[in-house]
C-alpha cells in the first residue's frame, strides 16, 4: 500500500467516526424516557462502531472541579470518548 492510499484511509475513518460522533449526540440528546427500544438499540449500535473503529488520540485536559481545585481528565480528541 502506499503512502498516499494509507493517509486516505486514515482520512476517510476520521471522517467517518467524527459523522458517527456527531448521529451519537443528536439521537443522544432525545430524554431516555422518549426512547423506545428500537430507537436506544440504534445508539447502542453507533456507540460501538464508534468504539470499534476509533483509532483514539488521547489528549490531557485540565479541568476545574472549583476556584480552588483542577483535575486532570483524559479523553479522545476524534470519539470525545472519556477515559479513566
Amino acid at each position: 500500500m502506499q503512502t498516499e492510499e494509507i493517509e486516505l484511509i486514515i482520512t476517510n475513518n476520521d471522517i467517518v467516526i467524527q459523522m458517527m460522533e456527531i448521529a451519537n449526540s443528536a439521537l443522544n440528546s432525545i430524554p431516555k424516557s422518549q426512547q423506545n427500544g428500537e430507537y436506544k438499540e440504534i445508539c447502542t449500535k453507533i456507540q460501538s462502531f464508534i468504539d470499534k473503529h476509533c483509532e483514539h488520540h488521547i489528549v490531557y485536559d485540565l479541568i476545574d472541579i472549583n476556584p480552588d481545585e483542577s483535575r486532570t481528565i483524559r479523553y479522545c480528541e476524534k470519539c470525545n470518548k472519556t477515559f479513566h
